[in-house]
């Protein structure tokens, strides 16, 4: 019952915030234009970190002894490019949008 709750919990935290962001915005925060930059922003930190060789994940900063940039680390890069082809397809749809 108390893993219930707990998940509840953050559930309902993560939906406040979303919901209070969609408010702040009016509406425009799942506008094209507004994901293509979210998307581009993204895409340039995987390939940049992924490219100097910067783990992003969360486990390996505070936990893992590492080093704090080793060679191309290929799955950020390749999230980085996955994520380049959205934002691309965003941008597009943004110049279609009416302003």
């Amino acid at each position: 019952m108390e893993p219930i709750v707990a998940v509840l919990g953050i559930l309902t935290v993560v939906g406040a915030g979303v919901w209070f962001q969609y408010r702040l915005s009016r509406g425009r925060m799942w506008s094209p234009l507004w994901l293509a930059f979210s998307a581009t922003a993204t895409s340039i930190l995987f390939m940049v970190a992924g490219a100097i060789g910067y783990q992003l994940d969360r486990h390996a900063r505070f936990i893992a002894p590492h080093q704090p940039f080793s060679g191309v680390i290929w799955w950020e890069v390749g999230v980085g490019l996955a994520v380049a082809v959205l934002a691309a397809i965003m941008w597009r749809r943004a110049a279609r949008a009416p302003a």
